[in-house]
């Protein structure tokens, strides 16, 4: 399976997060090879209460360094960035991001999961058109070609550049 976008993520975590329509303290790791290849999915720690720092280590040494390359996390809860306010959950992605791209890893992907939906904290488009992400390997080749291969908001906007990425409406 080939991970394509951020809501691929949402689709093998949220079962494991939300159980019979009630959240579980889980936080979830999805491990992804150099070529975006699912390697794994599995549940790190049972007892996630919204804080990161005690499982960055738990997280890096869960990633088999020899096959994984990418990476993405999803917890229960939702971020309250979007209220205005800074969210410590979203600096301590960041400082595991730091961690891991040290061991050569790179974190793609940050899901907070309720019993409502998702909030992304990173791309929730397809990876390989979405700006932050030009470095990661094409998992659409089909669409090389295609008038398409540009973002999906891109494609639903009319003739003007669309003000989240900058690409031209079709």
């Amino acid at each position: 399976m080939i991970i394509q976008a951020g809501f691929d993520f949402v689709l093998l975590a949220r079962p494991l997060i939300v159980q019979d329509g009630k959240l579980t303290p889980r936080l979830v790791l999805i491990a992804l090879d150099a070529e975006m290849q699912l390697d794994s999915v599995e549940v790190i720690a049972e007892d996630f209460a919204g804080c990161l720092d005690p499982f960055h280590d738990a997280v890096l040494s869960a990633l088999d360094r020899e096959y994984a390359r990418y990476f993405a996390i999803a917890h229960p809860g939702r971020f309250s960035v979007d209220c205005g306010c800074p969210d410590p959950v979203l600096d301590e992605a960041r400082a595991l991001e730091t961690k891991a791209a040290e061991r050569g890893l790179q974190l793609i992907g940050h899901i907070a999961i309720d019993e409502t939906g998702y909030m992304s904290a990173r791309a929730s488009m397809y990876f390989d058109q979405y700006p932050r992400h030009n470095d990661l390997p094409r998992t659409m080749l089909h669409w090389s070609h295609s008038k398409l291969d540009r973002c999906v908001c891109a494609r639903l906007a009319d003739a003007e550049v669309h003000p989240a990425c900058g690409a031209a409406g079709a």
